[in-house]
């Protein structure tokens, strides 16, 4: 089961290998739309980056979610994962709003722990 359109330009998916564990990603090909809204807040768009953003999202919106899912992103890739199939979407939607809304996504930047963006 892959999803690359309810959140896109995150894809949702569940891993082939490991069958109940999904995973949500943001590739660095989609990152560079939105990177000066990092740099204007004074981060990195990258895979760290989205992360803080995914912290900060679920700090503000959503922090019943917060011990649902794991995060291991990449300097050009952002990956939360886990076995809540149903956790990981409800922040696929907060990020896919996130990036289509640059005033949320420079919102949620200035809202997150400076230690989350590294």
């Amino acid at each position: 089961m892959t999803d690359r359109e309810s959140f896109a330009p995150l894809v949702f998916f569940e891993y082939d290998h490991r069958p109940g564990t999904y995973c949500l990603m943001l590739s660095d090909h989609h990152m560079v739309d939105v990177e000066d809204v990092f740099e204007a807040c004074g981060q990195y768009g990258n895979g760290y980056g989205w992360e803080g953003v995914a912290r900060s999202a679920l700090r503000e919106r959503a922090p019943e979610l917060a011990d649902r899912l794991a995060f291991d992103p990449e300097a050009g890739t952002f990956v939360a994962h886990g076995s809540d199939a149903d956790a990981l979407r409800r922040l696929g939607g907060l990020l896919r709003d996130a990036f289509h809304d640059r005033a949320l996504l420079a919102a949620l930047i200035e809202a997150g722990d400076p230690d989350w963006f590294d």
